[in-house]
């Protein structure tokens, strides 16, 4: 092992530019793919946990479709409030760069 520390400097910069070709690598896909899944889950999820609401406070309090549709389009607002919302925090990510994180910033950016 070389204990010099300019040879690890080296070493590092060299594994950075290694990556940076301009291509999309598969873990960028992979994560393009694994935020896509996350809106389509929020959406359903939303959607699913008020018409579920809705039907039984239906069942319970003997009003047919009252809290059905009420719940529904409350879930609706809710999914597409949290896609809105996750999409937002994709390209905020995507606007500060590689390799810089929300804790990097300082007060001069």
């Amino acid at each position: 092992m070389a204990d010099d520390p300019s040879d690890l400097e080296t070493r590092i910069a060299a594994a950075r530019d290694t990556g940076k070709g301009g291509r999309t690598t598969g873990k960028a896909q992979a994560s393009g793919y694994g935020m896509a899944v996350r809106m389509a889950v929020e959406m359903v999820a939303a959607l699913a946990v008020s018409v579920f609401l809705g039907l039984w406070i239906d069942g319970e309090l003997d009003t047919a479709p009252l809290f059905l549709v009420i719940f529904l389009v409350m879930g609706m607002a809710a999914g597409v409030i949290n896609v809105v919302r996750a999409a937002g925090m994709m390209t905020r990510g995507s606007q500060r760069g590689p390799g810089r994180s929300e804790g990097d910033r300082t007060r001069g950016d």
